[in-house]
């Protein structure tokens, strides 16, 4: 019989001590649970998630009015210059310098106007002719083609090479 009240004391003296190392554990474990949730600047945790939740519907927000502000520039910026190419050229035997030029303008659609200005000794002229998607309805001679070529080139380059069928769209 003593040797079961000995056995029964030291089996409550190990859960005694057993329950002291899970006491130690629960409290350690609540500390880091108290800081976890109230974090280093004092605000809980679901305050926080608040917060960032407020954040992210005011970027989706931003997000939507810079969406919608890329998409009126994109469009605006079709109908700017986006192509100029300059072509120098003597025009006439009997003069020098490569006076004469022919300069392509173009926009994103291939749209814009080629100007010629021819020199002469006794007089100058300027031509200006429309284009319409890298063409012109009016014959073009090789300098004004050439300056085209360059725009389309130039053209090309600024948006970055993203276009089907430059290389010989104009006549």
């Amino acid at each position: 019989m003593e040797l079961q009240l000995y056995l029964l004391l030291g089996i409550v003296i190990f859960l005694f001590l057993f329950c002291l190392v899970l006491l130690v554990s629960f409290l350690r474990l609540n500390k880091r649970y108290r800081q976890f949730m109230t974090g280093s600047d004092g605000l809980n945790l679901e305050t926080k998630l608040l917060i960032l939740q407020d954040d992210v519907k005011e970027l989706q927000r931003d997000f939507a009015v810079n969406e919608s502000l890329l998409k009126e520039l994109k469009l605006l910026l079709e109908h700017t210059f986006q192509g100029i190419g300059v072509v120098r050229f003597n025009a006439f035997r009997d003069t020098g310098g490569d006076l004469s030029f022919a300069i392509a303008f173009l926009d994103g659609r291939k749209n814009g106007v080629v100007v010629t200005g021819i020199y002469g000794r006794e007089e100058s002229r300027i031509y200006a002719k429309p284009l319409q998607e890298g063409n012109s309805i009016y014959p073009l001679t090789e300098e004004e083609k050439e300056a085209i070529k360059k725009a389309l080139a130039l053209r090309k380059a600024a948006i970055g090479g993203k276009d089907e069928e430059d290389s010989e769209s104009y006549r």
